[in-house]
């Protein structure tokens, strides 16, 4: 191939390339999407409110079977002197 006819090439494609580059720059403020969406953090959200209603409902549940286990590990002797009186 010819050198002069290889220049003329490589300079047409630089000149392509070039091109594009410009095109796009002047369309990459029209089409920016933004760095976050607005709701993109949600199921972090519904995730702590599920953790959250979780660790209440067990603590209601542990604190009424604790309160039962109480009254069923009382003394039947001490019930029966009290009784008496």
């Amino acid at each position: 191939m010819n050198q002069t006819a290889l220049a003329a090439l490589i300079s047409q494609c630089v000149l392509q390339l070039l091109e594009r580059n410009l095109d796009t720059r002047k369309n990459t403020t029209e089409q920016k999407e933004p760095q976050y969406k607005p709701y993109d953090n949600a199921y972090f959200f519904i995730l702590f409110v599920m953790l959250f209603y979780s660790f209440l409902a067990l603590t209601v549940f542990f604190g009424y079977v604790r309160s039962k286990k109480a009254v069923s590990k009382q003394d039947p002797y001490q019930e029966f002197i009290e009784d008496r009186n």
